[in-house]
C-alpha cells in the first residue's frame, strides 16, 4: 500500500500545516488581537495611541445611541433570519413537489438575489424606493392608491421595515436551496409510508419534513444571523443610518466613530463587543437547535 506524505512524524505534518497558519494569523488572528489592543486606547489615528483601559467599553455602555443601534440589529434580525427561514422552508416545500425542470427554474430564479453585492442591491432598492419618481410610488399613484405613496427611506416608521425587505427578499432564496437540498436527504420511504398511512401533506410536513430539517435550520440560523450582526453596506448604500438613526445598526456606528470622527478606539470596542455578540448568539444556537438535530440524525 503506497504511503501518504502525512503518514509521517507530527513534527513533519506540522510543515504542511504551516503556510495556512501563518496566514490565518497574519489576516484573521493579528487583526483581532490588534483590534483588541486598539479598543483600551483613545487614537485619532495620528498621534501615538493613548491608553485608557476599560474607558472605551465603559462610555459604549453609556452611550444611548450604542442601544439604539443594538436595538434596530435585534428588529432587522427578523427580516434577515426569521422571515428568510420561514419562506424558504415554505418555498422548499412546495417547490419540492413540481417537476424537475420547474423545481430547477424556480430554484434559478430565486436564488439569483443571492448571487449580487448587497452594495448595489442598496442602490438599486434606494432607487425603487424615490418618493419622486420612484417605481413603488408611481405604481400606487397609477392604481388610485396614491395616500398610500410614502418616502419609504425617509419615514421613521417605515424605513426600517423597508430596508429588512430587501435583506428578506436577498436571503429567502439561498434559505430555499439550503431545505431543497436537506429534504433530498430525506428517506423517500418516510414519505411513502406517511402517504400509504393517509397523512395529509400538513401533517407530513410538520412531523417528517421539519423535525428532519433540523441540521439546515441551524446552519442557515448561523449564517442569517452572522449575517444580520455584520450588516452594513446594505444600510449603508440605502441610509446610512438615517433618518435621525432609525436604521442605526452597530457597524454603522462604529465606521460613524473610526472614519468621521476619527475615535478608532471606540469603533474597536464596538467591534469587539459585536465579535462577542456573535459568539454568544451562535453558541446559543448550537446549544439549543444542535441538540434536537443531533436527536433526529
Amino acid at each position: 500500500m503506497k504511503r501518504s506524505p502525512l503518514d509521517g512524524s507530527e513534527h513533519t505534518n506540522w510543515i504542511y500545516l504551516f503556510p495556512g497558519l501563518l496566514l490565518y494569523a497574519a489576516f484573521v488572528f493579528g487583526p483581532i488581537v490588534a483590534a483588541l489592543g486598539l479598543s483600551l486606547t483613545s487614537w485619532d489615528g495620528l498621534t501615538v495611541p493613548k491608553w485608557v483601559g476599560l474607558g472605551n467599553y465603559i462610555d459604549l455602555f453609556s452611550d444611548n445611541r450604542f442601544y439604539i443601534a443594538l436595538r434596530n440589529n435585534a428588529e432587522l434580525m427578523i427580516f434577515y433570519c426569521v422571515l428568510p427561514l420561514g419562506l424558504g422552508i415554505g418555498l422548499a416545500a412546495c417547490v419540492w413537489n413540481l417537476k424537475q425542470q420547474e423545481q430547477l427554474a424556480l430554484r434559478t430564479f430565486l436564488f439569483l438575489p443571492y448571487i449580487m453585492p448587497t452594495a448595489v442591491l442598496g442602490i438599486i432598492w434606494a432607487w425603487l424606493y424615490n418618493p419622486a419618481f420612484g417605481p413603488f410610488n408611481q405604481f400606487l399613484r397609477a392604481v388610485g392608491l396614491g395616500m398610500f405613496a410614502l418616502p419609504w427611506l425617509g419615514d421613521f416608521n417605515f424605513v426600517l421595515p423597508a430596508v429588512g425587505i430587501v435583506a428578506t427578499w436577498y436571503f429567502f432564496g439561498f434559505c430555499m436551496v439550503i431545505f431543497l437540498t436537506g429534504i433530498q436527504r430525506i428517506d423517500p420511504s418516510l414519505f411513502d409510508a406517511a402517504k400509504v398511512d393517509g397523512a395529509s401533506a400538513r401533517k407530513t410536513f410538520f412531523w417528517i419534513t421539519l423535525p428532519l430539517l433540523m441540521p439546515e435550520i441551524r446552519v442557515v440560523l448561523l449564517l442569517t444571523v452572522i449575517a444580520s450582526i455584520k450588516s452594513f453596506d446594505l444600510i449603508f448604500t440605502m441610509t446610512r443610518g438615517g433618518p435621525a438613526n432609525a436604521t442605526l445598526v452597530p457597524n454603522i456606528y462604529m465606521y460613524q466613530l473610526g472614519f468621521e470622527l476619527n475615535r478608532f478606539g471606540a469603533a474597536a470596542a464596538i467591534a469587539i463587543v459585536g465579535a462577542l455578540l456573535t459568539f454568544a448568539i451562535n453558541f446559543a444556537i448550537h446549544r439549543l437547535v444542535g441538540s434536537k438535530s443531533k436527536g433526529m440524525a
